[in-house]
């Protein structure tokens, strides 16, 4: 049965960050995206088999010591930081979008520090021709339009419900805020790690070939995000990676197809 994660506190170099836990077995790390979600019904169902780990990033949720952090290589050290908190090895990894950038940086860094790694809908490259929509100064219902492909799904339909919202105390709109607002309070996180160049590492691409872990890359085939190059890429140039698209979902892949996510996961991780 699916196991709820439960919250902790680690005390980091950074200060006190969040850390999402639950299950046992092999360690499972999930580096959430940019919307800084510290759980979903993936994650859940994939305790059944592993001990996931969610650590909060810096800046996001409740996480302290964003102010040290002005890039990617700052976040690859708190990571480093986190493990030997941990007392982890090389624990298989798991990232979304951001986290997924992240994971691929810690990677290609520090190939020994990842057992396994899972890219869902990786940003972290530049594709000619292929740009990254932008997500900074969209309303939430543009935003939803391109985090899901379904929008009648209950967080894109509380993110319309934003835009709808014109501070009408009387107004009644049911708005999820422990799902929605976290996202709003990570934007001035996420503009550190990837504002200028615009979520993406120039000299990722040529580092990619570093890469030791077994890797599988998942890309929703209705990301309204991250073109379909982005992941093609990853899997192209990670040697041995694997490609697998998820239909009927977009750049929030894990809310909206977490079954289908857990059962891609669980075989890959055996």
């Amino acid at each position: 049965m699916p196991q709820t994660l439960v919250e902790e506190q680690l005390d980091t170099p950074a200060g006190k960050v969040q850390l999402f836990r639950a299950g046992a077995g092999a360690p499972l790390v999930y580096l959430h995206s940019a919307g800084g979600e510290s759980s979903h019904a993936a994650l859940e169902e994939l305790a059944d088999s592993f001990e996931v780990l969610v650590p909060v990033f810096p800046g996001y949720g409740e996480s302290e010591g964003i102010e040290d952090i002005d890039g990617m290589e700052d976040a690859v050290f708190h990571l480093l930081d986190l493990w030997e908190l941990l007392e982890l090895d090389a624990p298989a990894v798991m990232g979304l979008s951001l986290g997924a950038w992240m994971a691929a940086e810690l990677a290609t860094r520090y190939p020994e520090k990842v057992g396994k790694l899972v890219l869902v809908n990786p940003v972290g490259l530049h594709i000619d021709r292929a740009p990254i929509a932008e997500m900074f100064g969209r309303g939430a219902g543009e935003l939803a339009e391109m985090l899901f492909a379904d929008q009648e799904h209950p967080i894109a339909a509380a993110m319309h419900a934003m835009d709808d919202f014109t501070g009408d105390v009387g107004k009644q709109v049911e708005i999820p805020i422990e799902m929605v607002l976290p996202m709003w309070k990570a934007m001035s996180a996420t503009a550190k790690l990837g504002w200028d160049p615009y979520l993406h590492n120039p000299k990722l691409r040529g580092r990619l070939r570093r890469v030791t872990a077994p890797t599988l890359v998942v890309r929703a085939a209705q990301d309204g995000m991250v073109p379909a190059a982005h992941a093609e890429t990853y899997a192209a140039e990670i040697a041995g990676a694997r490609l697998e698209v998820i239909e009927d979902a977009a750049h929030w892949l894990p809310f909206e197809k977490p079954a289908e996510l857990a059962e891609l996961v669980r075989d890959f991780l055996g």
